[in-house]
């Protein structure tokens, strides 16, 4: 039993041709059985394969002097490519954004053995310059996964990741308060502009999932809402429904009026059966601040109109006090995590709240007793 390098021996542009092929690069032997009449079996692995072939050999020959050498050839590269293969099933926006993720790590220790990689020297990468705080700890974060599965395959020992964390540091997301957004709201040029300003920013819908509305999705005073809209999948989950506050629920009933389900909720004014343009909230939002800050002493500032879906998870956190949990469902995020990342900051109840209703929760038994 062997693993050969078929390319060993090669120049440069031979190899440089090869890959371009994709062409196999490792090829294993074996026989079944003992003996020189047991037939020989092969089988080849691309270039990134390398550790699989060892790992394999390793499996079939049932010795330690192999495992060792099967485990001490395992790259960043491998693990990677397993890890992505393993996740290929979630929204595509997410599988894209971790490629690319994991084409940064390669750049550096795509070629390197897991176990000659140290902490320090993944740490400095993690803070070079030049590169977004949330991109960098997105590389560290697929990084740590890969290498986490390679430990729970028991491909490698350790992870040497471990203890490595980006700090995004605090950014304030500009938004509204709820007496600037209700200004808006009331500057609004007409009723169907109110009505697609209010979604985004009391119900904090993107801006592609109100354009993606139709008249069938308002029902029962809830609204079906497609996650991501116009197109895209943001989740896994393909639509979250929400129930419509009695302040938006009668600019939606009559945007409604009397149309059939499939219309869109939203229609072009200017195309027919087409829904309204993606520059179209944007326009809405800027002749509502147009309108408001006609004649007002405090102006209000002009946010893009993915700002009014910042507005709504301010208002819902700082403002009406609401939880962390019911704010990540009601804005489709895929994890209460990046809900966390993002607004945590902005919920003020802090843990005295908390505290205060256990007290008083558990004063009267405690009376008792």
């Amino acid at each position: 039993m062997t693993v050969r390098d078929l390319w060993s021996g090669l120049s440069k542009v031979e190899i440089a041709a090869k890959r371009t092929k994709n062409a196999p690069r490792y090829q294993r032997r074996w026989r079944d059985g003992t003996g020189r009449e047991a037939p020989q079996r092969k089988q080849s692995y691309k270039e990134h394969q390398k550790a699989q072939a060892y790992q394999d050999d390793a499996a079939q020959i049932g010795r330690p002097k192999a495992r060792a050498l099967a485990r001490g050839s395992i790259t960043v590269d491998t693990l990677l490519n397993r890890h992505l293969a393993a996740k290929a099933d979630r929204a595509p926006a997410t599988v894209n954004a971790d490629s690319n993720h994991a084409r940064h790590v390669r750049e550096v220790f795509g070629e390197r053995v897991v176990s000659t990689l140290d902490t320090t020297e993944i740490e400095i990468w993690s803070v070079r310059v030049g590169v977004a705080a949330e991109t960098r700890k997105k590389d560290v974060e697929i990084m740590r996964a890969a290498i986490k599965r390679g430990i729970r395959d028991r491909l490698v020992d350790l992870d040497p990741t471990e203890g490595i964390v980006v700090s995004l540091g605090h950014r304030e997301l500009p938004s509204y308060s709820s007496e600037q957004l209700m200004a808006v709201l009331g500057a609004a040029s007409t009723d169907t502009d109110r009505a697609l300003l209010g979604l985004l920013g009391l119900m904090g819908l993107r801006s592609g999932e109100a354009r993606s509305l139709l008249v069938g999705d308002l029902r029962d005073n809830h609204l079906s809402v497609k996650n991501g809209g116009a197109g895209t999948k943001k989740t896994r989950a393909p639509r979250r429904v929400l129930p419509v506050p009695a302040t938006v629920l009668p600019l939606l009933v009559a945007q409604v009026g009397d149309r059939t389900n499939s219309d869109w909720l939203f229609p072009s004014p200017r195309r027919k059966g087409a829904p309204i343009a993606k520059q179209y909230p944007n326009h809405a939002l800027t002749r509502a601040i147009a309108r408001v800050n006609n004649g007002r002493e405090e102006k209000i500032p002009r946010l893009t109109v993915h700002g009014l879906r910042h507005t709504f998870a301010a208002i819902s956190l700082s403002e009406a006090e609401a939880d962390l949990l019911s704010v990540s469902q009601a804005m489709g995020h895929a994890r209460p995590s990046i809900t966390l990342d993002r607004y945590g900051h902005l919920s003020k109840k802090g843990l005295a709240p908390l505290l205060a209703k256990i007290d008083a929760l558990v004063a009267p038994l405690s009376k008792a007793a």
